[in-house]
């Protein structure tokens, strides 16, 4: 089930239901366990092999670094971790495209029917395995203790309302939550719960979905039929469309967290009001971005002594969380783009005379203007389905044609907003949680139901899967 359909909040409520009948009778996983495995098993009951030998493997994994101090074995026991999990993540994610290119090496590179077999995908197989690895680095480095019971290991790594796009939680985050004793949830979290998950559902289904199905499909799948301005247009719809389908998952998920009495951290901050790729990266997939840093920029070496090894590992980085979305040259060159960008602004910066800061007014407009422009020409790459794709649809870009013909009016408002959200004063996203919140509860639940009613008429019959769930 996906968490914009209508039976995710059914299975929500069940699940509310059930941590609130189960108060501290029972410890917290003993609940969270079954619900997050069932929930998962509705994409594809197959899909739980990986999942399980995942959290297997690295539970035994951390509670053995737990018992020993010897260096030797403790990288080995790291590295365990690492072949398994990157393994699995290979197998489950990439299974077709190794067998392809492995299809010369059995004189089949020209057979349709190659290869004889194929494993499912499991749906954020991405997620759950830097969720978890991160767990036994953190061991490692001894910045966390080894989990006590497999029960509590196995709800971190299947927490449902993240499993399948994040946000990546940490161990620090989530085991010391799960281990208080359960606390009924307050008026006021309730409220903020229902607010965020209502917020989450609307950028999903009001912009994200009608981008998608009006413009950005469209203009990338068949760039030819259509002019430069309308691929302009459906460069910046994309920025928007992955934008708000990425951060309406993470609403979601942080509201559907908070109503089972989790706190997680933010995913998304208004990367679109950035003034440079730093700042970009620091709102935009926050997990992502603070995972890479921590446990595979900081992890390469060079990185003290200067020189340009820093810059190298910037890009190296970059490129290998671009393959982490998907082993193509295109998303190879999204990684570049956005490592070299980070990689000449470090350059410039070391440069910069210290206590010398870019001033206000026009140049942070700059800033922002290009900063903008460098990540939706990026997400060209990003969304193409290969290279030859990416530049079908470059060479209509900058082709010089003219003509919105083709560009439906919804999808232009819903550009316009999406953008436009970026730039809304943060006083009030909070005037208007609050004047949520101070409603009484019947009020807030018909509110929410008549929102979810509006939203499902207007945004059309069938959902479109979430963009991330594929990676």
């Amino acid at each position: 089930m996906s968490p914009a359909e209508p039976l995710y909040l059914v299975f929500l409520a069940i699940a509310v239901l059930g941590v609130r009948l189960a108060g501290n009778r029972a410890p917290r996983a003993l609940l969270l366990v079954p619900l997050s495995l069932v929930f998962y098993a509705t994409w594809n009951p197959l899909a739980l092999i990986p999942l399980l030998a995942t959290a297997a493997v690295d539970f035994h994994v951390s509670r053995a670094l737990g018992r020993t101090d010897r260096p030797a074995l403790r990288r080995a026991l790291v590295a365990t971790s690492v072949v398994v999990d990157l393994g699995l993540l290979s197998a489950f994610k990439y299974s077709g495209l190794l067998a392809r290119a492995a299809a010369p090496l059995f004189g089949r590179a020209d057979d349709a029917a190659w290869p004889p077999f194929t494993l499912v995908l499991a749906a954020g197989i991405s997620f759950y395995t830097f969720q978890s690895l991160g767990c036994v680095l953190d061991v490692f480095r001894r910045d966390e203790e080894p989990p006590a019971r497999f029960l509590d290991y196995l709800a971190f790594v299947s927490f449902f309302p993240t499993l399948l796009a994040g946000p990546i939680t940490r161990a620090g985050t989530f085991f010391p939550q799960a281990a208080r004793p359960h606390v009924p949830l307050s008026d006021a979290d309730g409220s903020r719960a229902l607010f965020r998950i209502g917020l989450g559902l609307g950028k999903k289904l009001l912009i994200a979905d009608v981008l998608a199905v009006n413009l950005v499909d469209r203009v990338f799948e068949v760039p030819g039929l259509f002019t430069s301005a309308e691929a302009a247009l459906a460069t910046y719809g994309y920025a928007v469309q992955i934008w708000a389908d990425f951060s309406g998952y993470s609403d979601i998920a942080l509201g559907s967290a908070l109503l089972i009495g989790f706190r997680l951290k933010e995913n998304f901050d208004s990367p679109y009001r950035s003034t440079d790729l730093a700042e970009f990266w620091r709102r935009w997939h926050i997990s992502l971005s603070t995972w890479l840093r921590d446990y595979l920029f900081f992890s390469l070496p060079g990185n003290r002594r200067g020189g340009a090894a820093p810059y190298a590992n910037l890009v190296v980085t970059f490129v290998l969380g671009g393959l982490w979305h998907g082993t193509t040259w295109a998303f190879a060159g999204w990684g570049l783009i956005h490592g070299a960008g980070l990689a000449i602004q470090r350059l410039f910066e070391s440069r910069r005379p210290r206590g010398v800061r870019p001033s206000s007014g026009w140049r942070h407009a700059l800033g922002v203007f290009v900063t903008f422009h460098v990540v939706s020409f990026a997400w060209i790459l990003f969304r193409s389905e290969s290279t030859e794709a990416a530049l079908a649809f470059l060479r209509v870009l900058f082709a010089g044609t003219g003509g919105v013909g083709n560009v439906p009016l919804a999808a232009v408002a819903a550009l316009v907003l999406g953008l436009a959200a970026h730039f809304v004063p943060a006083r009030w996203h909070g005037a208007a949680e609050s004047r949520f919140a101070v409603l009484p509860s019947v009020a807030q639940a018909g509110l929410f139901l008549a929102l979810l009613a509006a939203i499902r008429l207007s945004a059309g019959a069938s959902v479109a899967p979430f963009v991330y769930f594929r990676f």
